[in-house]
C-alpha cells in the first residue's frame, strides 16, 4: 500500500467515512473555453462508446485509458496510441491525479461502486454506466459519497437525455392519462447464460489480469462464461436482465409518474442458485405515487421471453411484436414507449392526431431539456465544465437503480411482502434482506477507505 493511500485511510477512518483531501482532490477550475480531462476505466465493449464520445467531444479530451484485460481493450488502445494506458485504476488515479478532471466507469457492474467511490474520494467528476451499482446498499453509499464530494455525476441511461419521458410527464400532469393503475415492462434479455449454472474452470486468457478484474469480489478460479460479457448473469458480478435493462425501459415511468417508493414486492422465477440469476422472471412492485389509484401504482416486470398476457387498450399483436417496451395504464389512456423513450404513443389514435394538430410534439418541453439528446456523455461533459449537475445525476440515478435491483430480489419472493424503503428492510423476507447488501465481504484493497460494510 502506498503512503498516500495509507494516510488517506487513516484520515478518512478518523472522520467516519468519505474525506476529500485537498492534496488529492483540488480540482482544476474550468473556464468556459477549457476542455475536461477525462480518464475512462473499462475501454473494451460498452466502454468503447464512451471513449469515442469523449474523443469526438469539442469540450473534452482523453488523458488516460484503463482496463484489466489487454485483449479486450486492444482495439481501443490501437485507436488511441498516444493516450497513457493502465491496468489498475488505483495506479492511474495516483499517478495522473493532477491531470484528470473526470472519470468514466464502464466496467462490469460489481466494479462500478469501488471505482466510482475512489474517483469521488479524489474529487473527480464521475460518469457511470448503468446500472449505477450492484446492490441497493451500494446505491445509498454512492449517492452519499457524491453529495459529499460536490462534483458532477451521471449514470449512462441515454433515454433520459431524450424528450419521450418529458412528453409522458406532461401528458400525465395534464390529466390525459387519468389515474394510473399499472406499469408493464418487458425485455428480450438475457442474451447471456443464466439459470442454475455452475462454474467450469478454465485457463486465464493471455492479457487478462484476473485479480484486477475480480477487484472487490471474492476469489474464484477463472471459469467459462464470465469474460467478456457473460458476467451479467452471475450474481457476484452482474445484475441480470433487470439490472441491465430496467434503467432504460422504466425511465419514463420513474420520471413521469414519480414512481420511486416501493412498499410491497413479490414475483416468481425459473430455476436459479447463488451463483447465477434466473433465466426467466416475472416481478411485481407496489409503489407509492400521487398519480396512482388510491395512491399506489403496480409495476410489473417480465424478462427471459415472458410477457404480460394482456394490457388494457393494447392489442395482442402489439404485445407479441414489441420487445423492450413499457406500457403505462391509466383509466383514460394507455401509453406505449420504447426502450429509450424516443417515440411515446397513446393508445388512442384520434387523440394522437389531435395532439399533433395542436403542435404538442413540436413545442419545447416545459421541463428542462438536455443540451445533448442521445449523448449522455456530452451532457455530463458540458455540465462538469459549467459546474452544475447533469439530468441523470446520482441523486436521481441511485433511487432509480434501487428500483431496478429490487426487481432482481423480488423474483424469489412468491408472496407479497412489505418493504421499508427508509430502513432498507423487508418484513419476513430474510433472503431479500441479504440480497439488499453485498452478499460477500469486499476485498478492501480495492476500496479507497473503509465503507463499513454490513455484516455478510
Amino acid at each position: 500500500m502506498n503512503t498516500s493511500r495509507r494516510n488517506f485511510l487513516k484520515a478518512s477512518a478518523a472522520f467516519g467515512g468519505l474525506m476529500v483531501l485537498p492534496s488529492w482532490a483540488a480540482s482544476r477550475k474550468l473556464g468556459p473555453n477549457d476542455k475536461l480531462n477525462v480518464a475512462v476505466v473499462g475501454v473494451g465493449g460498452r466502454g468503447r462508446d464512451s471513449v469515442n464520445a469523449i474523443a469526438g467531444s469539442p469540450n473534452a479530451q482523453l488523458v488516460a485509458l484503463c482496463d484489466a484485460d489487454d485483449g479486450r481493450a486492444a482495439d481501443t488502445y490501437n485507436a488511441f496510441p498516444d493516450v497513457p494506458r493502465f491496468r489498475d485504476y488505483r495506479v492511474m488515479l495516483d499517478k495522473m491525479d493532477k491531470d484528470i478532471d473526470a472519470v468514466m466507469v464502464c466496467t462490469p457492474d460489481h466494479m462500478h461502486f469501488p471505482i466510482a467511490l475512489w474517483a469521488l474520494s479524489k474529487g473527480k467528476h464521475v460518469y457511470c454506466e448503468k446500472p449505477l451499482v450492484r446492490t441497493v446498499w451500494e446505491c445509498r453509499k454512492i449517492r452519499e459519497a457524491a453529495k459529499k464530494a460536490g462534483v458532477t455525476t451521471q449514470m449512462g441511461n441515454q433515454g433520459h437525455t431524450n424528450n419521450g419521458w418529458r412528453i409522458i410527464k406532461e401528458w400525465n400532469e395534464d390529466g390525459l392519462l387519468g389515474k394510473i393503475s399499472d406499469v408493464y415492462a418487458s425485455t428480450d434479455r438475457p442474451w447471456w447464460p443464466q439459470g442454475a449454472l455452475t462454474p467450469s474452470k478454465k485457463d486465464i486468457p493471455e492479457g487478462l489480469d484476473w485479480k484486477l478484474w475480480l477487484g472487490v469480489a471474492p476469489h474464484q478460479d477463472f471459469a467459462d462464461k464470465i469474460v467478456p460479457f457473460d458476467w451479467r448473469g452471475l450474481r457476484n458480478y452482474g445484475t441480470g436482465s433487470a439490472g441491465d435493462m430496467a434503467c432504460h425501459i422504466l425511465d419514463a415511468a420513474i420520471s413521469g409518474l414519480d414512481l420511486n417508493e416501493p412498499v410491497k414486492i413479490w414475483g416468481e422465477c425459473s430455476e436459479t442458485n447463488d451463483y447465477s440469476w434466473a433465466q426467466q422472471n416475472s416481478v411485481h412492485l407496489e409503489c407509492k405515487s400521487k398519480f396512482g389509484k388510491d395512491g399506489t401504482i403496480k409495476l410489473h416486470w417480465y424478462d427471459g421471453g415472458l410477457k404480460p398476457e394482456n394490457i388494457e387498450r393494447i392489442s395482442a399483436e402489439t404485445l407479441a411484436s414489441n420487445q423492450n417496451y413499457s406500457y403505462i395504464v391509466g383509466d383514460k389512456e394507455t401509453v406505449i414507449t420504447d426502450c429509450y423513450e424516443e417515440r411515446p404513443m397513446l393508445s388512442s389514435r384520434e387523440l394522437m392526431i389531435e395532439l399533433k394538430k395542436q403542435g404538442r410534439f413540436d413545442a419545447p418541453s416545459r421541463i428542462a431539456e438536455s443540451d445533448s439528446k442521445g449523448n449522455p456523455q456530452q451532457e455530463w461533459v458540458n455540465a462538469s465544465i459549467a459546474g452544475k449537475q447533469s439530468m441523470s445525476n446520482f441523486d436521481y440515478a441511485a433511487p432509480f437503480t434501487e428500483m431496478a435491483l429490487l426487481l432482481t430480489i423480488a423474483s424469489s419472493c412468491p408472496e407479497p411482502v412489505e418493504y421499508d424503503v427508509k430502513n432498507m428492510k423487508f418484513k419476513n423476507f430474510k433472503e431479500g434482506d441479504k440480497r439488499l447488501n453485498s452478499m460477500y465481504k469486499y476485498n478492501k484493497e480495492f476500496l479507497p477507505y473503509d465503507v463499513k460494510q454490513p455484516a455478510v
